[in-house]
């Protein structure tokens, strides 16, 4: 017999398998390293919010750079890591950096609102087999 409780699990596994995935889900901290501690004055930067279940994505530029501290400063965001984009006065909360590659910049046009029900998380354990 299977409790209520392993039916809600398998049913997230099967939303994570099909669900909607973020465009920035494979990011990784080595990409956003890669751009963030390269980037000039004056490049975008995509600043992604999960606040609520709500997915948002604000685009902006880096108005400066510390790399003796390791950060990034983010017009109207303030300041964030370089090495994986965590904001530094809240670096376990739900606002973060991703690279802003053309499938962020896309989404945040046609969502500027942002949008519920979209995962940010993907896990090997909970992809679809190949056929």
């Amino acid at each position: 017999m299977t409790s209520a409780k392993e039916l809600r699990i398998e049913a997230l596994r099967e939303w994570r398998k099909h669900g909607p995935h973020s465009p920035c889900v494979d990011q990784t901290d080595e990409d956003i390293a890669a751009y963030y501690c390269n980037a000039p004055i004056g490049a975008p930067a995509a600043v992604r919010m999960t606040q609520g279940g709500l997915l948002q994505y604000r685009i902006t530029e880096i108005e400066g750079q510390d790399p003796a501290r390791g950060r990034v400063h983010v017009r109207g965001f303030g300041a964030f890591y370089q090495k994986h984009g965590r904001n530094c006065f809240h670096p376990k909360g739900q606002t973060t950096l991703v690279v802003p590659t053309e499938a962020v910049l896309n989404w945040a046009a046609e969502h500027p609102e942002g949008k519920f029900g979209v995962s940010r998380y993907r896990d090997a354990k909970y992809q679809p087999e190949d056929p």
